[in-house]
């Protein structure tokens, strides 16, 4: 694995098969974690996937990306979408020209509905590159009883398992989910149904579960990026061979 910590030449000499592109986010986490928690989130997991494919130049988080749905909250700093995707294009194109063309979007922000739509544009506009992205599941699940949609104990263990200094367990409030549906983050924002910014459980947090997440998400994320890409690579043999018969 090689980073941006490396010197040109040794980046040359690696000669990196994948880029890993890891999307943070600078937004509001209650009043119990940073702004900075998918920021941290999408670096700690990219570094260790990076190491686990070996090949790997692994690029620096972007801190931040689509984060309008927590405007509310002071603080918080948002894209346009249509500004990530051209970033995303651009670091695309920027790897490319020193012949990487295999680019892995890691995005650990919920709300980067654009990531989809522009990866597809990449694939179908710029033959020979392929670029997927993958969003880690086990940061978002299930914890005493409440959807972990945001600042509950999924993202609490992570910081705690990161950063824990960063992390003011003092001032979490009470475990909390609204009654309105996840697609309220884009109907009204997330402080009208949550004015305490909350959508989880923060009391069920520990380093150790923040741990167990980031091996988990660590695994599934290098099992399916080899998977994919080996798949990409037998349809497109197939396609050729079908084309030339």
């Amino acid at each position: 694995m090689v980073n941006w910590e490396n010197t040109f030449h040794e980046v040359e000499q690696a000669k990196p098969e994948i880029a890993l592109l890891p999307i943070g986010a600078i937004e509001q986490h209650s009043y119990h974690l940073p702004l900075c928690t998918d920021y941290y989130a999408a670096q700690a997991l990219a570094e260790r996937v990076a190491r686990e494919l070996d090949d790997c130049y692994l690029l620096p988080a972007l801190p931040v990306s689509c984060s309008r749905e927590h405007s509310d909250f002071m603080g918080t700093l948002w894209l346009r979408p249509a500004t990530l995707a051209a970033v995303i294009e651009d670091l695309v194109e920027s790897l490319r020209h020193h012949g990487i063309q295999k680019v892995v979007v890691l995005v650990a922000h919920g709300g980067n509905w654009i990531v989809k739509p522009v990866v597809r544009e990449i694939n179908l506009d710029r033959k020979g590159v392929h670029v997927i992205f993958t969003t880690p599941d086990a940061f978002t699940v299930q914890q005493g009883g409440f959807d972990e949609l945001h600042a509950g104990g999924a993202e609490t263990s992570l910081m705690l398992a990161i950063r824990p200094d960063l992390v003011k367990m003092d001032r979490a409030k009470p475990d909390f989910a609204p009654s309105q549906g996840r697609e309220f983050f884009d109907y009204t924002g997330l402080r009208a149904v949550s004015p305490h910014g909350l959508w989880g459980a923060p009391s069920t947090g520990s380093a150790e579960q923040g741990e167990q997440i980031l091996r988990d998400a660590t695994k599934r994320t290098v099992e399916y990026i080899r998977k994919t890409f080996a798949e990409i690579a037998r349809v497109e043999k197939e396609f050729a061979e079908h084309e030339e018969g």
